[in-house]
């Protein structure tokens, strides 16, 4: 008993970032000057300040306030940071970049600093991004890669622990490369199946990182006394793993209505709101356990408090300015990869919570003392959000 309650505790206390829905991103915008296959390549890479703090002192004066004076003086190593993790790979001699400060970005997380670059890349040869900032310091990291490429969208994720350059594309044939002059000749493009992939990897990294709605789902969760074995092939309408079924699916339909109003721009909600009420739906299902209302069953919460969670999941499609014409695909991708990660935690939680489903004290000490624990870390969280 003590040694769940401990895990428990450490799960709730470790999850203390106040926005968790928003990760450690940064984002690249690759487009060629022109419809030409031999065009110069523009990019633009945005960083977020509170992440290059991790690697350089902004914060000069450690006041825990970044001002304007600050960020000119560290811009400088930050291009030189850039210059070093960065670069554009090719098998023909290579395209090099030159980084230079191109202006701060607001983003709902805070503010970015933005730079640009400009290469000029041999016609028809494989091209590949090589990206390898906060390896050492941010597991978590993940970068957006969107814009157009030899007259098609691009939309892709990279990782700075992944141990290939990101393949932007392949090199032509060679008979393509002699007759590089149409620039549908000169590349082979990177296809709908990686952008999938590369989305539903991306859905299923943000769930597992999002520590506010791994807290919802265990709200959800913790009041289910789920059994495996002989009680586990229970089929009347009152088996609690039915209620999870519904559950569950209530949920899923919920983020998911709002996950695509948002994403394709048919209704917007600002963080300013969204990310205190999904705190508080935190607290409100958390306490609901604790003194139940019968006519507030658990799957009327997740449907309800689902819509709101989905739209902040839809932050970071929004931000990620993906293409439109591989948008549908990137949704579906991560979408999938929502799902796929909200099953991983409801699955661990299963299995963990069968070392003491069975005891006479579970309701007591785990379901009443673990939504406790889940109300108060929620209270905080809305308190940091709002004041």
């Amino acid at each position: 008993m003590k040694r769940l309650l401990t895990l428990l505790c450490a799960l709730l206390l470790c999850s203390a970032p106040a926005w968790a829905h928003k990760g450690s991103d940064a984002y690249l915008d690759v487009r060629q000057a022109n419809a030409a296959p031999d065009a110069a390549l523009n990019l633009r890479l945005s960083v977020a300040l509170k992440d290059l703090d991790l690697l350089l002192p902004l914060d000069a004066n450690a006041d825990g306030q970044l001002t304007w004076a600050e960020i000119q003086a560290a811009t400088p190593a930050v291009l030189t940071l850039l210059q070093a993790h960065t670069g554009l790979d090719t098998a023909a001699p290579g395209c090099p970049l030159t980084w230079r400060y191109d202006g701060l970005e607001r983003r709902s997380d805070g503010a970015y600093l933005r730079a640009a670059a400009q290469a000029q890349c041999p016609t028809g040869a494989a091209l590949a991004w090589r990206y390898t900032l906060f390896r050492e310091q941010d597991a978590n990291h993940r970068l957006i890669v969107t814009g157009a490429l030899d007259g098609h969208d691009l939309l892709a994720t990279a990782s700075p622990q992944q141990a290939q350059p990101l393949q932007l594309r392949q090199a032509s044939s060679a008979a393509n490369a002699a007759n590089a002059a149409s620039p549908s000749a000169a590349t082979a493009q990177r296809g709908i199946a990686a952008t999938v992939l590369d989305y539903l990897g991306l859905g299923m990294h943000h769930l597992l990182e999002g520590y506010d709605h791994m807290a919802f789902l265990l709200a959800l969760v913790l009041p289910l006394h789920l059994r495996l074995g002989r009680q586990a092939a229970q089929s009347t309408q009152r088996s609690p793993w039915w209620s999870l079924l519904r559950t569950i699916t209530a949920f899923t339909i919920g983020h998911s209505i709002t996950l695509m109003l948002a994403t394709f721009g048919w209704s917007q909600a600002s963080p300013v709101w969204v990310e205190p009420a999904i705190a508080a739906s935190i607290a409100v299902t958390a306490l609901l356990n604790i003194f139940p209302v019968p006519v507030l069953r658990p799957e009327r919460l997740a449907l309800g408090f689902g819509l709101v969670h989905g739209y902040g999941f839809a932050g970071l499609l929004i931000e990620a300015a993906a293409p439109s014409g591989l948008l549908p695909w990137a949704l579906a991708g991560f979408n999938l990869g929502v799902e796929a990660g909200q099953l991983t935690a409801v699955t661990a939680w299963v299995l963990l919570s069968q070392l003491v489903v069975n005891q006479a004290w579970y309701g007591r000490v785990v379901v009443r003392g673990g939504s406790a624990l889940l109300a108060l870390l929620a209270a905080y969280w809305f308190w940091v959000r709002v004041f």
